[in-house]
């Protein structure tokens, strides 16, 4: 039987990841590991999570967990969607898209330790 696709990441836009660090390890105990100098991956929590810097965000950024990345792009598209590049970092390979409406979500197929 195929399991359900599921959150699997997300990230918090901020405007500042020193602060955020700050602000969200005091209020819930969070602890971080810096990726680069625009990414912050929270350490301490049973869904995987992040902090991405550039500005603030009302909303977080949803990326859903597909074994096979190129396949579920594809999916994508020919539901009426589209999808940005396919990009590749050490936690995976993901891409933003958008649904047949214009809603955003991102697809994540993780590396080997990030699942």
């Amino acid at each position: 039987m195929r399991m359900a696709v599921e959150l699997g990441y997300y990230t918090l836009s901020v405007r500042d990841l020193d602060r955020a660090a700050a602000f969200y390890g005091g209020l819930f105990g969070w602890e971080f590991r810096r990726e680069h100098e625009t990414y912050l991956h929270v350490t301490s929590t049973a869904v995987a999570m992040g902090f991405v810097a550039g500005g603030a965000s009302s909303q977080p950024n949803l990326y859903y967990h597909v074994d096979d990345i190129d396949k579920a792009a594809e999916r994508v598209r020919e539901l009426g969607g589209a999808t940005g590049e396919i990009y590749e970092s050490k936690s995976g390979r993901g891409c933003s898209c958008t649904d047949d409406q214009g809603t955003e979500i991102s697809l994540w197929q993780p590396a080997p330790g990030f699942a």
